[in-house]
């Protein structure tokens, strides 16, 4: 078994539960996890063999599976005018500066001195919330989408029992690829006949006066009919 495998992820993806399973199931392979501001690059170069990819596509060098879609919400001070509306949507927002750039500690602090507002997705937002910042959902917000993504050439072997473990399946199901091997070994086994059993262990065929059984008798004579009395 391969000793290494290494996952890379955006910020604000929780990856903790999914790693902490496949150590449980894999205590002997080293498992690296790394934070990455772009992880598609990160599986690009070689530094990652499995990566969580935030509003991603699935192209001619990987494969992608969707996980989960979430909202995308609005970034702003605290005191900001528009936290005095009780629903908010897009056109609200025209007239309003933003703070551009990947979102990061140094602009959620721009945010939190009133230079603008910004749109990023919940998760991202809750990862670097503060006390003088809000997240605003709104009526009419986009999603983010998080995707499970690896390369088409040269898969790694725990590539399947990774996706299995995020989607749930039990270290003994039939569709972890371990368990389909040994399953399928065990089948091949058992299909083979035991030497010197198959003419015996049909019906007892091969042995004098088998066939049905013969009833049981008590051993006592059948009562005889009653006679009906002469008419006088």
């Amino acid at each position: 078994m391969t000793s290494r495998f290494a996952l890379s992820f955006p910020r604000g993806v929780a990856v903790g539960k999914w790693t902490r399973e496949f150590e449980r199931r894999h205590p002997h392979v080293e498992l690296v996890v790394a934070p990455s501001a772009d992880p598609v690059a990160a599986l690009t170069a070689g530094e990652a063999d499995m990566a969580f990819a935030r509003d991603a596509e699935p192209d001619d060098a990987r494969h992608l599976i969707p996980l989960y879609a979430e909202d995308v919400v609005l970034v702003m001070h605290h005191e900001h005018l528009l936290t005095l509306e009780k629903k908010l949507h897009l056109a609200d927002l025209e007239d309003e500066p933003r703070v551009e750039g990947e979102p990061s500690e140094a602009l959620m602090r721009r945010i939190a001195e009133g230079e603008g507002i910004a749109l990023w997705p919940a998760s991202v937002a809750k990862a670097l919330r503060r006390k003088d910042v809000v997240a605003v959902r709104l009526e009419d917000g986009e999603q983010s989408s998080i995707g499970l993504t690896w390369p088409r050439e040269g898969q790694h072997p725990l590539v399947d029992e990774f996706i299995g473990i995020v989607r749930g399946r039990t270290a003994h199901s039939s569709r972890n690829p371990e368990v389909a091997a040994e399953q399928a070994a065990t089948g091949k086994r058992a299909g083979k006949p035991a030497s010197g059993t198959g003419a015996a262990s049909k019906g007892g065929a091969g042995t004098s006066g088998a066939g049905k059984a013969r009833p049981r008798t008590s051993g006592k004579p059948a009562p005889r009919a009653a006679r009906g009395r002469k008419r006088r």
